[in-house]
């Protein structure tokens, strides 16, 4: 700012002196072209100059630092990447970090500006600070910077991904690790186009399965990693896929089987997620839960035992859709053993279970089940239709389904 404004004086002085002494007042007030140009855009340069000066005597001044919105876009670009860089405070810095967040939502905001003059190692360097609101603030003003920036987007998101992968290395402290966690959990949440980059996949979600994964793991650390994984996996094929190739499935299924009820939550709802995939996504289907896999059958055999043991509706429900995901992946044999588990949950006293198990065996009997007929023929063979009869009389938000069931029911017969 200080040399800009040194050049600017050298400008104002060369135009000051190319008007001669004797004819100086006359050829400003007689509005000479060239003249009355230079004198323009001089006058133009100086103020902005001013307004910069001003700027660079107030952040140094805390008193004075909610004079900010009286400075051009430009100047408060400037203002808040210093305040990260240098603030006084931590919550100092965590406040300009999300005044940048804002400035860049702006319509007409030059987001190319905040890049140009440096806000990016400013914003990675809040990120390493160990505090969550700073991590949350700057993650956030990153993301969105890199929604608006295509061509940086990428650098962007691997900067930020890598210093959270960093942190949840097996080196970082527990507290560390807990946080990027934390963080990733609400990343994913806030910018669920994070999870289309192969960074995330590559180093985040295996980071989080190792720890997840790991016996000395404490129990709080394996709550936040699952609770990560499960928010980067909603609506996410890349990272359902990349969960099933890893060692993930066995991990989910030991979880579920042993883990404490939070974590179990948890890890049911990565499984419903993963299998309202590979409901739609047959080549997933077909390579994460083929009979001949381990990791399925074990995570499959767990699924069941909450559905037949557990007397809860928040780990059953999703245990339940689970289930109804992957009505196309099981044999017949097979499928007359889940049949029989979902017809008995029809006549569960909590109406959501219950519609829910005639929601998964709706999908065992459609038309593309290929086994339809033997899957009806077992929903008829356990008594399915009288509770189904039943359930239709008693349960007014299960009529849609369970009477779309009853119709599949009555054209096999």
């Amino acid at each position: 700012i200080v040399v800009k404004l040194e050049d600017n004086f050298k400008v104002a002085q060369r135009v000051v002196h190319n008007c001669k002494p004797r004819r100086r007042l006359c050829r400003f007030f007689t509005g000479h072209i060239r003249i009355s140009t230079d004198f323009q855009e001089l006058f133009h340069v100086l103020d902005a100059s001013i307004t910069e000066m001003e700027w660079l005597v107030s952040h140094y001044e805390p008193q004075s630092k909610d004079r900010g919105s009286m400075y051009s876009p430009t100047v408060l670009v400037w203002s808040c990447i210093a305040t990260v860089e240098m603030g006084p405070s931590l919550d100092d810095r965590i406040e300009a970090a999300n005044r940048l967040a804002s400035l860049v939502q702006q319509k007409d905001f030059e987001y190319k500006q905040l890049i140009f003059e440096g806000g990016l190692p400013s914003l990675i360097k809040l990120l390493k600070e160990n505090s969550p609101v700073a991590h949350i603030a700057a993650a956030n003003a990153l993301c969105l910077l890199a929604n608006e920036e295509e061509e940086k987007s990428g650098t962007i998101m691997k900067e930020l991904i890598h210093t959270i992968a960093s942190r949840l290395s097996r080196t970082s402290s527990r507290c560390g690790q807990k946080q990027a966690a934390d963080l990733v959990a609400d990343i994913a949440e806030r910018n669920p186009e994070l999870k289309r980059y192969h960074f995330m996949r590559e180093e985040a979600v295996w980071r989080l399965v190792i720890l997840l994964s790991s016996q000395q793991s404490p129990l709080e650390l394996k709550i936040n990693c699952s609770k990560a994984l499960w928010k980067l996996a909603q609506g996410s094929v890349w990272i359902c896929k990349t969960l099933t190739e890893t060692k993930g499935m066995r991990c989910l299924a030991e979880l579920v089987a042993k883990g404490q009820d939070e974590l179990r939550f948890n890890c049911i709802m990565i499984i419903k997620e993963i299998t309202t995939i590979a409901e739609s996504d047959i080549r997933l289907r077909r390579s994460a839960f083929t009979s001949s896999s381990p990791a399925a059958k074990a995570l499959i055999c767990e699924i069941l035992r909450i559905i037949k043991e557990r007397d809860d509706a928040k780990v059953r429900v999703p245990a339940i859709k689970s289930i109804g995901s992957l009505a196309r992946s099981f044999s017949t044999r097979k499928g007359r053993v889940i049949i029989s588990l979902l017809i008995a949950q029809l006549g569960n006293t909590d109406q959501e279970v219950a519609m829910e198990a005639a929601i998964a065996l709706r999908k065992f009997v459609s038309t593309d089940n290929y086994l339809r007929s033997e899957h009806l023929e077992s929903i008829v063979k356990f008594d399915g239709v009288q509770l189904l009869m039943k359930l239709v009389s008693e349960d007014t938000k299960a009529q849609p389904y369970v009477l779309a069931l009853i119709c599949y029911l009555a054209q096999h017969d």
